[in-house]
């Protein structure tokens, strides 16, 4: 688990813009296109320009937004902000010869 303690502001808003585009993207499996920023809002119940504002990294969402959106995406706050570990790149399978 990450230390937040040691965070600035801007990089849990960064973390934040993160994980949320990432878990929205996640919201509607594949071959669907991804849930639109405009229908996560409407569907958490927060308003769209908050929603593009938290996704930008240019506000600091009260509690209840955290929250609202959290219980959307089916995750924790804490997922929310906790850094994620660059993901290695995919293997390639070995050639045959």
């Amino acid at each position: 688990m990450s230390v937040v303690r040691s965070k600035t502001t801007q990089s849990l808003r960064e973390d934040l813009a993160a994980n949320v585009r990432r878990y929205r993207a996640q919201k509607a499996p594949p071959p669907a296109k991804p849930l639109s920023q405009e229908r996560c809002a409407w569907e958490a119940g927060i308003d769209r320009t908050m929603m593009s504002k938290i996704e930008r990294a240019k506000t600091n969402p009260s509690l209840d937004t955290l929250l609202k959106l959290a219980n959307y995406l089916n995750v924790s706050v804490a997922d929310l902000l906790t850094e994620r570990e660059a993901t290695p790149p995919p293997t390639r399978p070995e050639q045959s010869a």
